[in-house]
């Protein structure tokens, strides 16, 4: 009979402790983040690379496309590559449900590669010469 006493004062000790870290562990606080989930467009007309926050992975974003990029930190750095090379950098500040796109409210927006407005050529016409009439002799 004392080894089922010590078997079932075991099994409660570890039932218990994992009460308590389990409540731990969902207890709202710094280290438990909730995941905060944007948008990365593209208006280049190149193939931009992104480095993921999650994981050692990096992702692609395709010309004149969209991806959901999911982040832990409200704020955080976005570098995006073309070619190996940096195409830029953002500090992208999260504000949640904030940017209605495609229906849906993200959590930040990024745009890479933001079209720049082209400046209207102002078009000269050429003066023509004014025709005169050559006064008769004769």
């Amino acid at each position: 009979m004392p080894k089922k006493k010590i078997i079932l004062a075991v099994l409660a000790g570890m039932v218990t402790l994992l009460i308590v870290t389990g409540a731990n562990a969902a207890a709202p606080g710094p280290d438990s983040l909730p995941p905060y989930t944007g948008v990365i467009k593209n208006n280049s007309s190149h193939d931009i690379s992104v480095p993921s926050e999650n994981s050692l992975g990096t992702l692609i974003v395709p010309a004149r496309g969209w991806i959901e990029f999911v982040v832990w930190d409200p704020r955080f750095h976005l570098i995006p590559y073309l070619d190996g090379q940096p195409y830029g950098c953002q500090n992208v500040r999260v504000q949640p449900h904030a940017f209605p796109f495609m229906c849906k409210n993200y959590d930040f927006l990024v745009e890479i590669g933001t079209p720049t407005p082209v400046p209207v050529r102002k078009e000269y016409y050429r003066k023509l010469k004014k025709r005169y009439r050559r006064p008769r002799s004769g």
